[in-house]
């Protein structure tokens, strides 16, 4: 069997990138004449200059300059993760999960106390370094905010990654808490504690149940509170929403009124929301059609949703566990995907992929025949939510943030591990390769170091 040639990358800061496939809902503004294939990328040549993108031409256009044929690949912007808990991460094998929600709340706590600034910062950079490698040039990571002194600790830790990452990947912090926080003497304190270290407003909604009257007085309290504190400061709102089968703790309506009737201009952005897809088909519209009118985004993490949900003891699940991912498109609302939880307390697998999350979402959505506006899930979609229109997609001016896969079709994308990308920052390659587990076990002292 042939390989394909090896490619090399120049080090100078002006080539061309010939031939590249990039698809088109990646590039903002193709030229005029550039080929389409059957799947709908175009065949251009893109033009690398001082780290960013300097031109795109029709195949075989480029000036001619120092080239590299990459012969028909794939060229995608580097991906954006844009729900994920590095804080988390990489507790595995010291924490053995259930399979459950509750069982990843309790274990978690247990686990708290060996949360030191050095345990934080050895999982958290394990993480980005993934990612990176990857090829995610931005995420957006949950951080535990249960108390205002945990909060504290976590923020300082994220801090401290973002500043030491910063020109490689791109790190937003929105605080996770309880509900019952933003209705408590803490509230204000941890909205400036956000404000302070650059990140944005989150809660769980799932935490307040209904009164005896049957409406969701105290949920709707501590959304109003949170949507007064962020409008107050100017930061963005990312909720985790509706995380059960249980059809009546559906919040989505509550935060969508809250949202209107608060005349916060921000953006909301609702995360999980897996038990829209078990409501009743006019449920479902109807709740889209208010959270058009309230202009919700939607972000999914199929992943560890699908091996959270609906797990009984010996029993197969009957329901994929993820939110109504099509009706949420189809009514022009936005969606996102995320990695989400990464070898912890929630789920025991994951290696911060973005490209690996995009295939899940594609296959457990049904989202493709067509595939038009699928890939935007973890590129455009994600960057715009975070604020970075500069990332997930190609186009002259922007980053030079790219990933060369191997693969000339999306077809073998989808189909093929692509172990084998080349991934560009600033349009130099990235060499940093992936982490080791073992020696993150040996620092973290759960394995005894090896002769």
């Amino acid at each position: 069997m042939s390989t394909p040639p090896a490619l090399s990358i120049p080090q100078g800061s002006r080539y061309v990138l010939a031939r590249a496939r990039v698809p088109a809902e990646l590039v903002l503004s193709p030229p005029p004449g550039a080929q389409q294939d059957s799947e709908g990328a175009h065949l251009l040549d893109v033009l690398v200059d001082q780290g960013r993108i300097g031109g795109l031409f029709p195949a075989g256009q480029a000036p001619d300059i120092a080239q590299v044929d990459v012969q028909g690949r794939h060229l995608w912007p580097a991906l954006i993760d844009m729900h994920t808990h590095l804080d988390c991460g990489h507790a595995i094998p010291r924490v053995r999960p259930d399979g459950t929600i509750h069982g990843g709340f309790s274990l978690t706590a247990e686990d708290w106390p060996r949360w030191t600034d050095h345990d934080l910062a050895l999982r958290m950079e394990f993480g980005l370094a993934c990612a990176h490698a990857h090829g995610v040039s931005a995420i957006r990571s949950h951080v535990d905010s249960e108390t205002l002194a945990h909060s504290q600790h976590h923020w300082r830790a994220l801090d401290a990654m973002r500043h030491k990452w910063a020109g490689r990947v791109d790190l937003q912090g929105v605080t996770i808490c309880a509900m019952e926080a933003w209705l408590g003497d803490d509230a204000r304190a941890l909205a400036d504690l956000a404000a302070q270290y650059g990140g944005i407003l989150g809660g769980v909604t799932d935490t307040l149940d209904r009164g005896e009257n049957g409406t969701y007085d105290r949920l709707s309290h501590a959304l109003d509170r949170l949507f007064a504190l962020a409008k107050e400061r100017g930061l963005d709102v990312d909720l985790h929403v509706d995380q059960t089968d249980d059809l009546k703790a559906f919040t989505i309506p509550e935060i969508a009124r809250a949202r209107l009737r608060s005349g916060f201009q921000g953006r909301v952005v609702l995360g999980h929301c897996v038990n829209l897809s078990l409501q009743r088909p006019e449920t479902i519209q109807a709740t889209l059609t208010l959270a058009r009118e309230a202009d919700l985004a939607f972000v999914s993490m199929p992943t560890p949703m699908m091996y959270l949900m609906d797990r009984k003891p010996n029993r197969t699940p009957r329901w994929r566990g993820v939110t109504a991912a099509n009706e949420i498109r189809a009514a022009g609302l936005p969606l996102a995907i995320g990695g989400d939880n990464c070898r912890d307390a929630w789920f025991p697998y994951g290696d911060h992929d973005m490209l690996d999350t995009l295939k899940q979402a594609i296959r457990v959505f049904q989202a493709d025949e067509p595939l038009t506006g699928s890939l935007a899930m973890a590129a455009r979609t994600p960057a715009d939510l975070i604020g970075r229109p500069d990332l997930g997609r190609i186009d002259v001016g922007l980053p030079a943030h790219v990933i060369l896969f191997s693969a000339r079709s999306l077809n073998v994308i989808l189909s093929r591990d692509q172990s084998d990308r080349i991934v560009l920052h600033h349009g130099r390659q990235v060499t940093d390769p992936l982490p080791l587990h073992n020696e993150l076990e040996v620092a973290l002292g759960l394995t005894p170091t090896m002769p």
